[in-house]
């Protein structure tokens, strides 16, 4: 008989080579789609972004942060604890950034919510549970969006996206149904789940809409901040599309912040409708004002508040 729990351990350790592999992969593709370019063609691209669209990209990125910040605000409310909203929105900040652009999100943004979390007195197993719901939050808008989009909208996307992997409407329907599938148990499952003698109870069907309605807002927005960076010849839908095919791929590669391997992807299935160079240039200038400028501020933001609460200790 298979041992269930030997798999998985198994797979576990092939995660970090399987990262390697997919930002080799990505790192190849991105040289080969660029190899007929010099710097020079991309800087050329990167100042032909008109200036307005910079700052819409910008200010939605603001937005999206902010947004950010009520994945943490209505997790620690599940979980009991009670903090003003300019704290757990100072904690999603700093620890979605860190997550961000260091990855290996168990020694980025788990450590960051561990740290702040416990200045303020909150304890270890309620800590927990606000980073198991923020994962929740994060991957039931993904799941319900993708539904939606790949399974109603597939003609329009695929006259704009080649999908080197088969049916964009497959994916939706397999994302519909993992969306659906978790609806349904927290809406009939009343009972706790019990694993390795812990038990814990879901979030009910009213809590779980919250947490969509949030995430796919989030989704949105970062699909947005991209957009606005995109010449006007292509679509929001498309662009949407293709965003959360390249994130999910990123997201799984454990690279830290997908680096290459969302871009790579990117390129490969937008490239039959604008030329590589347009696409890295959007690009890069989407990881600075979406990454970098974030996480500067992060770090500041966090150097500052250790510094206070150091202050605090000796007076």
């Amino acid at each position: 008989m298979i041992d269930i729990r030997k798999v998985f351990l198994s797979l576990r350790r092939l995660l970090p080579f399987l990262g390697i592999a997919l930002f080799t992969v990505s790192i190849y593709v991105l040289v080969r789609e660029l190899s007929r370019y010099t710097i020079s063609d991309i800087a050329a691209k990167v100042g032909e972004i008109p200036a307005s669209r910079l700052v819409i990209a910008a200010f939605l990125t603001f937005l999206t942060y902010l947004n950010l910040s009520f994945y943490d605000l209505i997790a620690s409310r599940r979980a009991g604890v009670r903090l003003k909203f300019t704290s757990t929105a100072l904690v999603s900040f700093i620890g979605y950034t860190f997550s961000k652009n260091i990855g290996f999100t168990f020694l980025s943004g788990t450590s960051v919510r561990f740290r702040l979390y416990g200045k303020w007195g909150v304890a270890g197993g309620k800590i927990l549970a606000v980073i198991t719901l923020n994962y929740l939050t994060f991957w039931l808008g993904f799941f319900a969006l993708s539904g939606i989009l790949f399974t109603l909208w597939p003609p329009v996307l695929q006259n704009a996206v080649t999908v080197p992997f088969g049916s964009l409407k497959a994916i939706g329907i397999a994302s519909a149904g993992i969306y659906v599938l978790y609806v349904i148990v927290v809406s009939f499952r009343k009972r706790p789940f019990r694993i390795k003698g812990r038990s814990f109870t879901l979030p009910g069907k009213s809590f779980t809409l919250v947490q969509t309605g949030i995430s796919i807002l989030d989704w949105l927005l970062s699909a947005g901040v991209f957009f606005m960076l995109l010449p006007p010849e292509i679509g929001y839908l498309e662009v949407l599309g293709v965003f959360l095919l390249s994130q999910f791929a990123g997201l799984s590669s454990q690279v830290p912040g997908g680096l290459g391997v969302f871009e790579a992807l990117t390129v490969v299935i937008l490239s039959p409708s604008l030329k590589p160079d347009i696409l890295v240039a959007a690009l890069i200038i989407y990881r600075i004002i979406f990454y970098l400028v974030p996480f500067i501020i992060a770090v500041v933001s966090f150097a500052v508040n250790e510094l206070l609460y150091r202050g605090s200790e000796k007076a």
